[in-house]
């Protein structure tokens, strides 16, 4: 499935027609829709104001490639469609998906195909649970996307961090397979409590909602809740994962340049990527023992 060439990739990154990547390299994938967030329209504008703030960061030590954005119908049921056969493109040539929001129901896509292939473990940071019922509502709607990916059969474990927002609806258990971690509880989780949370055994699946982080430093989202996580929580989370669990795939979302301030949320989002590609040596490593 092509994907659309932005004017500046990530990071300067080559696109995948140039890129020589080894088996696990990242592949960023932008998916502009905000088709699954009716309410508060702008995330679709989010993969190219995160792209644009990466060119003020040095480039992250292990490089990936840009796949481009994934163009789509105005219908969320089709662009899922494709936004699926694009992460299998990705798995097919040995890379990782790292998709860049739009809304958060894009989650759902590269989720279900990667649970399709064996279990998984899904790190939900949001200040949400995303948990709300789906009856009578849009197809895969961002605020119950998690409830539907909670259906999948290879879908085994749940960990949401950043918890603080009550959604209409909103589930306080997801289950006898997940827990739920507050932001409160988040500030101060020691690297060895949360990585007791993620099964090692089981590939990692990480999609970041720019709302965990708080509205005071990342403005720019749909549906900002106080009393968030300072960026340097996520990023030592994110840092945790990357280093110890081997992640299968990545998204970042929700990032809203319409409402942001000064470019800040984008900003951060890119801050956020480029800790993971500086980490990704760990996943580089364990894929070459694979093979």
């Amino acid at each position: 499935m092509s994907g659309a060439s932005p004017r500046a990739s990530l990071f300067g990154w080559p696109d995948r027609s140039l890129a020589l990547a080894e088996p696990g390299a990242l592949c960023v994938v932008g998916a502009p829709t905000d088709l699954g967030n009716p309410i508060a329209r702008g995330a679709a504008k989010g993969p190219a104001a995160i792209r644009e703030a990466s060119q003020l960061l040095a480039p992250p030590r292990v490089p990936g490639c840009d796949w481009g954005d994934v163009a789509g119908p105005a219908n969320l049921a089709r662009y899922l469609e494709r936004l699926a056969a694009t992460t299998k493109d990705i798995l097919a040539r040995g890379l990782r998906p790292l998709f860049l929001g739009g809304d958060h129901s894009i989650s759902y896509a590269p989720v279900s195909v990667l649970q399709s292939a064996g279990d998984l473990c899904l790190v939900w940071i949001d200040a949400h649970t995303d948990f709300s019922p789906w009856e009578g509502t849009p197809f895969h709607d961002h605020k119950q996307v998690l409830r539907r990916l909670s259906k999948l059969p290879g879908v085994r474990r749940i960990v949401q961090i950043g918890y603080r927002g009550i959604t209409v609806g909103d589930e306080r258990s997801l289950g006898d397979d997940a827990v739920v971690i507050t932001s409160a509880r988040a500030r101060n989780l020691s690297d060895a409590e949360l990585l007791a949370l993620v099964p090692e055994a089981l590939p990692c699946y990480v999609s970041i909602d720019i709302d965990a982080v708080d509205p005071f430093h990342a403005p720019g989202t749909g549906a900002p809740v106080p009393d968030g996580l300072h960026p340097l929580h996520v990023r030592r989370i994110l840092s945790a994962l990357v280093r110890e669990r081997r992640i299968s795939g990545l998204d970042v979302v929700e990032v809203n340049p319409v409402l942001d301030v000064q470019t800040s949320t984008s900003a951060i989002a890119a801050e956020l990527i480029r800790e993971a590609a500086d980490q990704w040596h760990s996943q580089l490593g364990r894929s070459n023992r694979a093979s």
